[in-house]
Protein backbone atom coordinates (compact mmCIF):
# COMPACT_ATOMS: atom_id res chain seq x y z
CA UNK A 1 0.00 0.00 0.00
CA UNK A 2 1.17 3.44 -0.89
CA UNK A 3 1.06 6.26 1.69
CA UNK A 4 -1.59 8.96 1.10
CA UNK A 5 -0.37 12.08 -0.74
CA UNK A 6 -0.86 15.47 0.87
CA UNK A 7 -3.22 17.71 -1.11
CA UNK A 8 -1.57 20.43 -3.18
CA UNK A 9 -4.34 23.16 -2.90
CA UNK A 10 -5.21 25.79 -0.29
CA UNK A 11 -7.47 25.03 2.59
CA UNK A 12 -10.69 26.97 3.17
CA UNK A 13 -9.20 28.79 6.20
CA UNK A 14 -6.16 29.95 4.22
CA UNK A 15 -8.40 31.26 1.42
CA UNK A 16 -10.63 33.17 3.87
CA UNK A 17 -7.62 34.75 5.59
CA UNK A 18 -6.21 35.86 2.24
CA UNK A 19 -9.59 37.34 1.23
CA UNK A 20 -9.86 39.19 4.56
CA UNK A 21 -6.40 40.72 4.11
CA UNK A 22 -7.28 41.73 0.53
CA UNK A 23 -10.59 43.37 1.61
CA UNK A 24 -8.83 45.19 4.43
CA UNK A 25 -6.16 46.53 2.03
CA UNK A 26 -8.81 47.68 -0.47
CA UNK A 27 -10.69 49.49 2.32
CA UNK A 28 -7.60 51.33 3.52
CA UNK A 29 -6.53 52.29 0.00
CA UNK A 30 -10.00 53.52 -0.96
CA UNK A 31 -10.15 55.70 2.17
CA UNK A 32 -6.75 57.15 1.30
CA UNK A 33 -7.95 57.88 -2.25
CA UNK A 34 -11.11 59.59 -0.92
CA UNK A 35 -9.00 61.74 1.41
CA UNK A 36 -6.72 62.74 -1.47
CA UNK A 37 -9.68 63.65 -3.70
CA UNK A 38 -11.26 65.72 -0.92
CA UNK A 39 -7.96 67.53 -0.23
CA UNK A 40 -7.51 68.37 -3.91
CA UNK A 41 -11.04 69.74 -4.25
CA UNK A 42 -10.65 71.78 -1.05
CA UNK A 43 -7.34 73.15 -2.30
CA UNK A 44 -8.94 74.20 -5.60
CA UNK A 45 -11.71 76.06 -3.74
CA UNK A 46 -9.20 77.80 -1.48
CA UNK A 47 -7.00 78.64 -4.44
CA UNK A 48 -10.01 80.13 -6.23
CA UNK A 49 -10.78 82.33 -3.23
CA UNK A 50 -7.19 83.52 -3.09
CA UNK A 51 -7.33 84.41 -6.78
CA UNK A 52 -10.49 86.43 -6.13
CA UNK A 53 -8.99 88.21 -3.12
CA UNK A 54 -5.90 89.11 -5.15
CA UNK A 55 -8.10 90.33 -8.01
CA UNK A 56 -10.07 92.64 -5.68
CA UNK A 57 -6.82 93.83 -4.06
CA UNK A 58 -5.46 94.74 -7.50
CA UNK A 59 -8.63 96.67 -8.34
CA UNK A 60 -8.44 98.60 -5.06
CA UNK A 61 -4.74 99.41 -5.53
CA UNK A 62 -5.48 101.11 -8.86
CA UNK A 63 -7.78 103.67 -7.24
CA UNK A 64 -6.02 107.03 -7.03
CA UNK A 65 -8.58 108.95 -4.93
CA UNK A 66 -9.32 108.41 -1.22
CA UNK A 67 -12.93 109.54 -1.64
CA UNK A 68 -13.56 106.88 -4.28
CA UNK A 69 -11.73 104.33 -2.16
CA UNK A 70 -13.84 105.16 0.89
CA UNK A 71 -17.10 104.55 -1.00
CA UNK A 72 -16.27 100.88 -1.57
CA UNK A 73 -17.70 99.00 -4.50
CA UNK A 74 -18.66 95.79 -6.24
CA UNK A 75 -16.54 93.95 -8.75
CA UNK A 76 -16.96 90.79 -10.84
CA UNK A 77 -14.30 88.24 -9.88
CA UNK A 78 -12.81 85.44 -11.95
CA UNK A 79 -14.02 82.59 -9.71
CA UNK A 80 -16.68 83.55 -7.15
CA UNK A 81 -18.74 85.76 -9.43
CA UNK A 82 -19.26 88.95 -7.39
CA UNK A 83 -17.34 90.58 -4.58
CA UNK A 84 -18.10 93.61 -2.45
CA UNK A 85 -15.32 95.58 -0.81
CA UNK A 86 -15.09 98.44 1.69
CA UNK A 87 -11.95 100.34 2.61
CA UNK A 88 -10.98 102.65 5.43
CA UNK A 89 -7.98 104.92 5.04
CA UNK A 90 -5.96 106.36 7.94
CA UNK A 91 -2.96 108.67 7.87
CA UNK A 92 0.22 107.70 9.68
CA UNK A 93 3.06 109.69 11.24
CA UNK A 94 5.06 109.23 8.07
CA UNK A 95 4.31 111.58 5.18
CA UNK A 96 2.56 109.98 2.17
CA UNK A 97 2.19 106.68 4.05
CA UNK A 98 -1.36 105.42 4.66
CA UNK A 99 -2.94 102.53 6.53
CA UNK A 100 -5.74 100.95 4.49
CA UNK A 101 -8.10 98.38 6.03
CA UNK A 102 -9.75 96.41 3.25
CA UNK A 103 -12.85 94.26 3.85
CA UNK A 104 -13.76 91.86 1.04
CA UNK A 105 -16.93 89.76 0.83
CA UNK A 106 -17.13 87.09 -1.86
CA UNK A 107 -20.65 86.17 -2.98
CA UNK A 108 -19.88 82.56 -3.88
CA UNK A 109 -21.44 80.44 -6.60
CA UNK A 110 -23.80 77.54 -5.86
CA UNK A 111 -23.34 75.99 -9.31
CA UNK A 112 -19.57 75.87 -8.91
CA UNK A 113 -19.85 74.82 -5.23
CA UNK A 114 -17.99 77.94 -4.09
CA UNK A 115 -19.20 79.16 -0.71
CA UNK A 116 -19.52 82.79 0.29
CA UNK A 117 -16.48 84.05 2.15
CA UNK A 118 -15.10 87.25 3.61
CA UNK A 119 -11.74 88.56 4.74
CA UNK A 120 -10.23 91.68 6.26
CA UNK A 121 -6.66 92.75 5.71
CA UNK A 122 -4.56 95.78 6.53
CA UNK A 123 -2.15 97.24 4.02
CA UNK A 124 0.29 100.11 4.31
CA UNK A 125 0.57 102.09 1.11
CA UNK A 126 2.88 104.84 -0.05
CA UNK A 127 0.55 107.24 -1.89
CA UNK A 128 1.86 110.82 -2.27
CA UNK A 129 -1.21 111.81 -4.32
CA UNK A 130 -3.47 111.08 -1.31
CA UNK A 131 -1.68 113.53 1.00
CA UNK A 132 -3.16 116.91 1.81
CA UNK A 133 -0.58 119.63 1.21
CA UNK A 134 -0.95 121.19 4.68
CA UNK A 135 -0.78 117.84 6.50
CA UNK A 136 2.20 116.73 4.47
CA UNK A 137 4.07 119.98 5.16
CA UNK A 138 3.35 119.74 8.89
CA UNK A 139 4.61 116.14 9.05
CA UNK A 140 7.76 116.98 7.09
CA UNK A 141 8.48 119.97 9.36
CA UNK A 142 8.04 117.88 12.51
CA UNK A 143 10.44 115.26 11.14
CA UNK A 144 12.91 117.97 10.14
CA UNK A 145 12.73 119.48 13.65
CA UNK A 146 13.22 116.10 15.38
CA UNK A 147 16.16 115.06 13.19
CA UNK A 148 18.92 116.97 15.11
CA UNK A 149 17.81 115.33 18.38
CA UNK A 150 18.01 111.89 16.81
CA UNK A 151 21.48 112.63 15.45
CA UNK A 152 22.82 113.68 18.86
CA UNK A 153 21.27 110.70 20.67
CA UNK A 154 22.62 108.18 18.18
CA UNK A 155 26.17 106.98 18.81
CA UNK A 156 27.99 106.59 15.54
CA UNK A 157 30.84 104.11 15.21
Amino acid sequence: MTPPRPSSGFSLVETLVAMFIFVLAVGVLSQAANNAIYAISRMEITEGSEVDYQFVRDVVLTISDTDTLGMGGDVATPTAGQAHWDAETETTDTPDFFKVTLKISLAGDEAEKISADSATETMYLLRPQWSQTEDRSALLNSIHDALPNVRTQQSWP
